[in-house]
């Protein structure tokens, strides 16, 4: 089952949001995963099974970026 998972990050420009977009879908084939730069959490969209979206918030600190969960 897909679900929609929404974190706030600390991403700042375009051009590391592509590097880590790039990042998510070459590790995880079947996530669809967006940002929105111009809020102010800096958010990260994600779509996909639970099994892989898990692991997103390691994937971005092992890069140097933080990652965590907005609450519902």
């Amino acid at each position: 089952m897909k679900i929609i998972e929404v974190f706030k990050t600390n991403v700042q420009t375009e051009a590391e949001a592509e590097e880590l977009l790039a990042l998510v879908h070459n590790s995880y084939i079947d996530i669809m995963a967006n940002f929105d730069l111009v809020d102010c959490d800096k958010v990260l969209r994600v779509k996909g099974s639970w099994e892989d979206i898990k692991h997103i918030p390691a994937l971005f600190i092992q890069h140097g970026f933080q990652c965590e969960t907005l609450p519902d």
